[in-house]
């Protein structure tokens, strides 16, 4: 079974020789290697234009999460894909282990869980606990929501139902996700795949990134839905950052929902499509 493997990138010149390093560790070994430069203007693709093994596919200018990952699955000259963000690194056997759930051919896709190492402030302490969830890696679960920080995927199957959306900037993953469930496929999400961070986010950074996993596609959110919000964040968010002794991470949890329902109210109100206005 061969396997097309590809990396999105935007500006990551620090973190992608991690990321393909991880890649071309797997067993078994990829067959085919992409790099997805999305507009980078840092030149950390361009230093692997040429290299042995990997092949370099540039955007003009940033389309966004959707375009990267459409233009990988066009590109992509193998049935099975694996893809690593260029801020994570797979470990070894992610691609042997989640090989192994394609011989069910209802399978469409499988993905990973995401850790980091260990947290060295508050903010990474509340992303580790609040959006990877380390504490709950959880079991199996069929008919999950596509992430694809580390994902395998079938390419037909994703262009039978009509490839990532090229003009989604995020959500682009689980709008894939929803329609492969739609068409009678499985997404499988199996915790014991991790990729592991590279990165260190400030906290606007890891409030952008939390909000952009619960907005969705719609990116929006009512009265009710904010309210909802706040109770969760008191009730469980501060509550696991108090019993872990961390009263600084109980900080952010108390500020996140509001910073969800202002950033989602600041986008309507400046009219920012999370859509972009044409396709590549």
């Amino acid at each position: 079974m061969k396997v097309s493997a590809y990396i999105p990138c935007f500006n990551n010149a620090r973190t992608l020789r991690h990321a393909l390093a991880s890649v071309r560790a797997q067993g078994p070994a990829v067959d085919e290697i992409l790099i997805i430069d999305d507009g980078s203007t840092d030149g950390g693709a361009d230093s692997l234009a040429g290299e042995s093994g990997v092949r370099v596919v540039c955007h003009t200018q940033n389309m966004g999460r959707g375009a990267a990952r459409s233009t990988a699955m066009r590109e992509a000259r193998h049935e099975i894909v694996l893809s690593c963000d260029a801020t994570g690194t797979l470990e070894p056997g992610f691609l042997a282990t989640a090989l192994s759930w394609f011989g069910d051919a209802k399978v469409a896709a499988v993905f990973g869980r995401i850790t980091q190492e260990d947290p060295r402030n508050a903010v990474e302490r509340w992303r580790g606990r609040h959006l990877f969830r380390m504490q709950a890696a959880g079991s199996v679960l069929h008919g999950a929501s596509l992430a694809t920080h580390g994902s395998v995927a079938r390419k037909s199957v994703a262009m039978q139902v009509g490839n990532y959306d090229a003009r989604l900037r995020h959500t682009e993953d689980a709008d894939l996700g929803r329609r492969l469930l739609a068409a009678g496929f499985d997404v499988v999400f199996d915790p014991s795949l991790t990729v592991t961070t590279t990165v260190s986010n400030t906290l606007a950074k890891v409030l952008e990134r939390y909000w952009r996993w619960n907005a969705g596609a719609t990116e929006q959110m009512s009265s009710r839905g904010y309210l909802r919000q706040i109770s969760y964040a008191l009730k469980v968010m501060v509550v696991a950052d108090l019993q872990a002794g961390d009263p600084a991470s109980a900080l952010i949890s108390f500020y996140s929902p509001h910073y969800q329902f202002w950033r989602s109210w600041l986008r309507r109100r400046r009219q920012e499509p999370i859509i972009e206005t044409s396709r590549p």
